[in-house]
């Protein structure tokens, strides 16, 4: 009897430890706070993964730049092996490198409001511009709302006029040249720095202004360090959910099916908690009264626009004549 019972332990115990071996590992790695809309996004995408393939697949979230920044994560992402993989969901200007074609998501003015930016990524056109990135070992997933930027600056006077209110000021962006030659084209100086590095930037005034979502200005307290915010609403800033292709296809076909289906809808909540964040956070903010926030008129608007039309002249060849023309058909331009 003890025999088999020593026996049919042993037996359990191999299994168990087989199921243990089978459970594939997502580690998310995201730069943000997790009460921010990509921040929410993920946590909801590993509260359902761990309820819906649990045993199978496990789901832990590294916000702020905890495991990775976003230029480390892609070649850490790359160069995973075995049943651990990364999921991440860098802005979509880091993938430029790899697709010139989603430099269109950094042109100013091209999207009039966050819902010409769903019919182009809720389009086949989408999956044009993110097919490169296979060849790069990289899978895209989906794009996930920040929302639409806008600019804040410190100063005596806001941002209202081009190129007047821009001379000689220097402006955070990303790693954009498409963002470059925006802050250009409104007459100030453009510095590439990271995320984690604007609050100290703009409070030591290595850079006087900024452009952001509203998220973004109110988790990092940017509005605390700055005496204007202009709702300029001139570009998106959204995320591309990208895995490693290898991992990806490394997955049995069935779980990549029901993460496919909590992918849409945790797609679905990012939409939602960044419509959310842009009326809370303005909100938040605008009771903080540290800074003061200015609306554009439709003429002031306009005049931005014309003033940053030629940006998308100069990426024109870069992005593709016909994707633009395209997009253009698309949104009704």
């Amino acid at each position: 009897m003890k025999k088999r019972h020593i026996v049919a332990a042993i037996f359990a115990g191999l299994c168990l430890s087989s199921l243990a071996q089978a459970e594939y590992i997502i580690k998310f790695s995201h730069v943000v706070s997790p009460h921010t809309p990509k921040g929410q996004a993920a946590q909801f995408f590993a509260d359902q993964v761990n309820e819906r393939l649990a045993g199978r697949v496990r789901v832990e979230v590294f916000p702020n730049s905890q495991l990775y920044n976003d230029n480390k994560v892609m070649e850490a992402m790359r160069l995973s092996k075995g049943k651990t993989g990364i999921i991440a969901a860098p802005s979509l200007s880091k993938f430029v490198k790899f697709s010139r074609q989603l430099q269109i998501f950094d042109l100013p003015f091209l999207f009039d409001d966050i819902n010409d930016v769903h019919q182009l990524v809720d389009s086949p056109l989408m999956q044009t511009m993110t097919n490169p990135l296979e060849r790069k070992g990289l899978k895209a997933l989906g794009v996930w709302d920040n929302g639409m930027k806008v600019f804040s600056i410190k100063g005596d006077r806001p941002l209202r006029n081009t190129p007047a209110d821009f001379k000689g000021k220097k402006f955070r962006i990303q790693s954009s040249n498409v963002h470059a030659a925006m802050i250009k084209s409104l007459g100030g100086i453009p510095q590439k720095l990271p995320f984690k590095e604007v609050y100290t930037a703009l409070g030591q005034g290595v850079v006087d202004g900024q452009e952001n979502a509203w998220s973004n200005l109110y988790s990092k307290k940017f509005f605390e360090v700055q005496d204007w915010i202009t709702v300029s609403g001139h570009s998106y800033l959204g995320y591309l959910l990208v895995v490693s292709a290898g991992f990806w296809n490394r997955l049995p076909a069935d779980i990549r099916a029901e993460l496919e289906v909590i992918i849409k809808e945790s797609t679905q909540k990012a939409r939602q908690y960044a419509a959310e964040a842009d009326a809370g956070d303005r909100k938040r903010i605008a009771m903080a009264g540290k800074a003061r926030i200015i609306e554009l008129t439709a003429e002031e608007r306009e005049s931005w626009r014309a003033a940053t039309r030629k940006v998308e002249k100069e990426f024109e060849k870069q992005i593709g004549k016909s994707l633009l023309k395209q997009v253009h058909q698309l949104l009704g331009h």
